[in-house]
């Protein structure tokens, strides 16, 4: 058994079928582990094997869940698109879009966000508990039944975004003298509250731009987007340059999520 190889050993897990994949490396980590344990071997490759096996077929995965076209909603390489085109052809609705999308917010939740309910330094947003949560298990998201609110983990190029959108409003503010001071997130007239029929006439517009079938706004929640897809779109939108460097307010790692609830009670 010393003469196996980490080489040998991804030969052989390459040939596995995709269903049986992750139980045959189980399979073989263990064996190679009790065999040492017993002292049938000296050396163990099935480690460097398996977790190198492994990192390929996970960005494998990826990659096709990527373009993979799911049913009923955009796949993530069909909402960069969209994003793309939404920039170009209807700027108003690209935050909305990237919070629909990267973190699973309703309109009617956009459209009551205020600047106060952001957390800048932990990347979040705090929003009241929906009455019926359809998407109750996403990772990006605490909910704290207690104080009738979630907060919600943004990613860095959504919050870069939100930041630009702030310089955007501060800029109103200064020069509109009856600008409304109350700081909704997105904003319509003399810095109101927009209505949520106000995504319909853009939302048709970037439709009719897209080659490929389209779905209603609230589907957008429903994309499921991987760490690997959210770096993508991170290379591939960012925000836009202001002509100005923006200061890093955020750290890298947010706050502990225990010690976030902590400071919302």
């Amino acid at each position: 058994m010393d003469n196996v190889t980490a080489s040998d050993l991804m030969d052989i897990l390459a040939k596995v079928p995709s269903s049986e994949f992750y139980r045959v490396c189980d399979a073989v980590t263990c064996f190679f582990r009790d065999a040492r344990n017993h002292y049938c071997t000296t050396q163990d490759n099935s480690a460097d094997a398996v977790r190198i096996m492994k990192e390929r077929k996970k960005a494998e995965e990826d990659l096709h869940n990527y373009y993979e076209v799911p049913s009923g909603t955009y796949s993530p390489q069909q909402l960069l698109q969209m994003l793309q085109i939404c920039k170009l052809e209807a700027p108003v609705l690209y935050l909305p879009m990237l919070l629909a999308s990267t973190a699973g917010l309703r309109i009617s939740e956009i459209l009551t966000v205020t600047f106060r309910d952001i957390h800048f330094y932990n990347q979040t947003i705090c929003l009241q508990l929906p009455v019926k949560d359809d998407l109750p298990n996403r990772t990006d998201t605490i909910t704290i039944p207690e104080e009738n609110t979630k907060m919600v983990y943004l990613a860095d190029f959504v919050m870069d975004e939100i930041r630009l959108q702030r310089e955007r409003l501060e800029a109103c503010q200064k020069t509109a003298p009856d600008f409304n001071p109350s700081g909704y997130l997105i904003w319509g007239r003399n810095g109101f509250q927009r209505q949520n029929n106000f995504i319909n006439k853009p939302y048709a517009r970037i439709c009719a731009k897209c080659p490929f079938p389209t779905f209603p706004w609230k589907e957008l929640r429903r994309i499921k987007l991987s760490a690997s897809s959210m770096k993508r779109f991170a290379q591939t939108l960012g925000a836009e340059n202001s002509g100005q460097p923006q200061p890093r307010e955020i750290p890298q790692i947010p706050i502990d999520r225990s010690d976030l609830i902590e400071l919302m009670k």
